[in-house]
């Protein structure tokens, strides 16, 4: 393994560890056409499943990766959830984004401090799908931030389902997920959309909108469930999918993350930069949603979970051969990918892998 090698992986041995000016009608964004462009993006991984303090930064061909040291500032804490800050520029303008608000306050609030993130400097906040580990944290910073906050910021969800209760099933019982209350949001000030169709997001990032299941090896996972609500509620079984099941209120279905939603923006010479947050609909569906709501086939990178780490090998072999095909110039796995997945990708396109680790900020673009 050469030095720009180390550099990509970090310390393996050490321990693996909307289309501006956006219309909206009832709380629904609108389609748009023409991605936005930006000269420069800066992604911080506020928290994500590790922090390894070996983990190596620099500049590589196109990119300069930071790593976060220990410090005077405090320690940063990792847990199995997922949160970014996404800074971007296009000329003059300026534009914050948070994405993704982790599992607990401690971790993402603790974070936030040492990383000297203000979020009540946010233009926008998104949240991929309606899983703890990336909302636990959003009551609470609603709560401490009402007031301080932009007046009218604007949550983007991806579909009811964002709002619905989930649980996931096991031998032993069911985890319950929980639920992110919508109302509650939206009384703290802020200004929930949903955004079932592509979007933009404080005119610089952009959402995938729903996301279609083209491929055959990408699943949702088989354990995970909503809890269904009342007929003509927003978490009936008839808002989810094209297929309608029979259940009444509170039986458990098949949860297929129709609400999940990624996270995209286009960096002026470099391509697309796509963030799956968690994958369940499929990191290949993600990234090919997002290229067909821009027509834009050049992707810079592929960042975020892709959930994989409980997938067999010969998922993660067609994910990874997939991965050639788009040919990014960058894949940054973090959070539920898994190290199986982490391996696949270095033992195949190790120059394209960069290694995660909480607090790490990416910069794409001049």
């Amino acid at each position: 393994m050469d030095r720009r090698e180390v550099l990509r992986l970090g310390a393996v041995g050490a321990g693996i560890f909307a289309f501006a000016g956006l219309p909206r009608a009832a709380g629904r964004a609108a389609a748009q056409s023409g991605a936005p462009t930006v000269d420069r993006l800066v992604m911080t991984n506020v928290v994500d499943n590790v922090y390894d303090v070996f983990a190596k930064g620099g500049k590589l061909d196109a990119i300069t990766v930071q790593r976060s040291p220990l410090g005077p500032d405090g320690a940063l804490l990792a847990e199995h959830g997922l949160a970014y800050h996404l800074e971007s520029v296009r000329g003059a303008e300026r534009r914050e984004v948070l994405l993704d608000f982790s599992l607990t306050e401690r971790s993402l609030l603790n974070n936030y401090a040492v990383l000297k993130v203000d979020p009540s400097k946010a233009d926008a906040m998104i949240l991929s799908h309606g899983h703890r580990d990336h909302y636990g944290a959003l009551p609470d910073l609603a709560r401490l931030a009402q007031g301080k906050l932009k007046p009218g910021l604007t949550l983007y969800a991806g579909g009811e389902d964002t709002f619905c209760h989930r649980v996931v099933t096991t031998p032993s019982g069911t985890i319950d997920q929980g639920q992110l209350d919508q109302a509650g949001l939206e009384a703290r000030g802020l200004k929930v959309v949903l955004a079932r169709q592509p979007a933009v997001a404080s005119g610089h990032a952009f959402t995938s909108g729903q996301i279609p299941r083209l491929t055959d090896f990408e699943k949702p996972p088989a354990a995970a469930r909503l809890v269904a609500g009342p007929m003509d509620s927003a978490c009936s079984v008839t808002h989810f999918g094209a297929t309608r099941v029979e259940a009444k209120p509170g039986e458990l279905v098949a949860d297929n993350f129709q609400g999940e939603h990624a996270t995209a923006y286009h960096v002026k010479d470099r391509g697309l930069v796509v963030i799956t947050s968690c994958g369940h609909a499929g990191v290949i569906n993600s990234v090919r949603q997002v290229q067909k709501a821009t027509g834009i086939e050049k992707v810079h990178a592929v960042v975020g979970g892709f959930h994989l780490a409980p997938a067999p090998d010969e998922i993660v072999a067609k994910t990874v051969e997939a991965f050639k095909a788009i040919d990014p110039d960058y894949i940054v796995p973090m959070h539920c990918t898994g190290l199986n997945t982490i391996m696949a990708v270095h033992a195949v396109m190790p120059r394209k892998l960069v290694m995660p680790s909480t607090g790490t900020r990416v910069i794409f673009g001049a």
